[in-house]
């Protein structure tokens, strides 16, 4: 076995600070991608609702501009934010913030309105280490919720049209009922210069993406564009000046090319995830995003650099029947994934809300997948013997169920389990198997096949569920509040519903945050 550690060793002294610069050179050589921007006070307008929906079913990506007062709440919540979560606070005791190290050196710093079961400190604990971010956080996200509810409604106005397979649902009230979850994330990039250099540091520079290429599994989310600080001496923030296609933000277009969004700081971008697609029937195809993010290099000299990042993921109201699950509702949905998260002992429960860049990955391994048939004289499972022999840690129900209704057989093919569910894996004549990846319950190619042969392989019927739900929430607060129950409007003239959604009726459950 090649010793990897040794051979970057050798090969450090000759790549040096090149390699980095190649790299940062290699990103930046990507096309900048102008993100169609929608005025906000005039959204609901003329032909505005129309071709909103043109470009959501183009590349899954817009962005709402001139919301009154957002472009200032951005500037401080962003650095009051980064201020809590980049300095202030002590992830080792402070359990509103937690802290993470990717594989190319950078760690990220989160402050999210759900921690899971970790949280046990309440927003009294907020105030007290980061006094003033509670207030200047609930003005922010109420600011949102209003766009959010906003662009739920301009839906309603098209010809778009959702249900879960059984009755419409209204895009307002589909969204302005949702589960949310807000997040900030604080990325510390690896400094610069001489310290950076050797093993760690060529490993770093191998690496293309902090946060590989993804799709979200949400609605959409709503994100700010980010800003970037050096942490001086003193341990206050100075600002640094970077380009709008400098965000670090890369997505891949509906044709497959990789480009560098141009993030506006007056502007809230919203990127579609996997939940329109896998949880609800809709009469148009709208493309989920795939994104991943690249950290900028910090300063030199051993200056820690800081890139502060805001999102708020839509998913599903509690009560929503999801599409292809039974009739299972959202909220249970998430509480099966609970009891899978706890089965294996993981203990970042708060990241569940997206694709990669969780500690959950979307592929949990390789498994091996089982073959079934209904036993003879036995009643079929409801939901087949492939899914429910084929699925691990869902329902304490499957394998007895399993056991009792189906014969099966272990298959040589190679499998992969995602999410839960043990799916074979594509024919690598027509992908290569490190383009394999897991999409929700689906392994799907990440480049174009080279045959016709079928993106997707699952095992049949369709699994109850298809992608991890979110952490249920305790009735404890956080560092702020859960409820999608717009606060009060955001100062001037913000369009709103034409009639407001009736208030979320329980506690609902959190995903885990996004990682962009």
């Amino acid at each position: 076995m090649v010793n990897v550690s040794s051979m970057l060793i050798g090969l450090s002294a000759a790549l040096g600070l090149a390699s980095a610069t190649q790299q940062a050179n290699s990103l930046s050589a990507l096309p900048t991608f102008d993100v169609p921007a929608f005025d906000y006070p005039s959204i609901a307008q003329g032909e505005n609702p129309a071709r909103l929906l043109q470009a959501l079913q183009t590349d899954g990506i817009i962005a709402l501009k001139n919301i009154p007062n957002y472009a200032n709440l951005r500037e401080r919540y962003l650095r009051t934010a980064a201020e809590c979560a980049g300095v202030t606070a002590n992830v080792d005791h402070d359990m509103f913030v937690s802290r993470k190290l990717f594989d190319d050196g950078t760690k990220r710093y989160t402050i999210s309105t759900n921690a899971g079961r970790e949280l046990s400190g309440s927003a009294m604990e907020v105030d007290t280490t980061c006094p003033g971010y509670r207030q200047l956080y609930e003005e922010f996200s109420q600011t949102l919720e209003h766009a959010v509810n906003t662009f739920g409604s301009t839906l309603d106005q098209t010809s778009f049209t959702a249900s879960d397979g059984q009755r419409s649902i209204s895009s307002r009230q589909l969204v302005s009922d949702a589960v949310r979850l807000d997040h900030f994330h604080a990325y510390e990039a690896v400094p610069s210069g001489p310290a950076s250099a050797g093993v760690d540091g060529i490993h770093r520079q191998l690496e293309e993406l902090s946060l590989p290429l993804h799709e979200d599994h949400g609605l959409f989310i709503a994100m700010s564009a980010p800003k970037f600080f050096d942490v001086g001496a003193d341990r206050r923030l100075v600002e640094r000046e970077l380009s709008e296609s400098a965000s670090g933000l890369v997505i891949q277009t509906a044709s497959g090319s990789r480009v560098r969004p141009v993030l506006k700081n007056d502007e809230v971008v919203i990127m579609m995830g996997t939940g329109a697609s896998r949880w609800l029937q809709t009469s148009h195809s709208i493309p989920a995003v795939m994104h991943g993010m690249k950290m900028p290099e910090g300063s030199e000299n051993g200056v820690r650099s800081l890139r502060a990042w805001f999102g708020k993921m839509t998913l599903l109201p509690a009560y929503q029947r999801m599409l292809l699950s039974n009739g299972v509702s959202f909220e249970a949905h998430s509480n099966a994934t609970t009891r899978f998260l706890l089965a294996n002992q993981e203990d970042d429960l708060k990241t569940v809300g997206c694709a990669t860049g969780r500690r959950l990955m979307a592929s949990e391994g390789k498994c091996t997948l089982r073959v079934c048939k209904t036993k003879s004289g036995a009643s079929a499972p409801a939901e087949g013997c492939s899914t429910i022999c084929n699925r691990k840690n869902h329902s304490p129900d499957d394998e007895t169920n399993c056991t009792k209704s189906c014969d099966c057989s272990d298959s040589s093919s190679p499998a992969e389990r995602c999410w839960m569910l043990c799916v074979a894996n594509l024919d690598t004549n027509s992908c290569p198997s490190d383009k394999q990846t897991c999409t929700g319950q689906a392994i799907t190619c990440t480049v174009p096949l080279s045959t016709p042969a079928p993106v997707t392989t699952t095992p049949a019927p369709v699994p109850t569920t298809t992608q991890p739900g979110p952490v249920p929430t305790t009735t404890q607060p956080g560092p702020a509040p859960t409820t999608t129950q717009p606060g009060p409007a955001p100062s001037s003239t913000s369009p709103s519903p034409s009639s407001p959604g009736p208030a979320p009726t329980t506690t609902a459950p959190a995903p885990a945050h996004p990682t962009c």
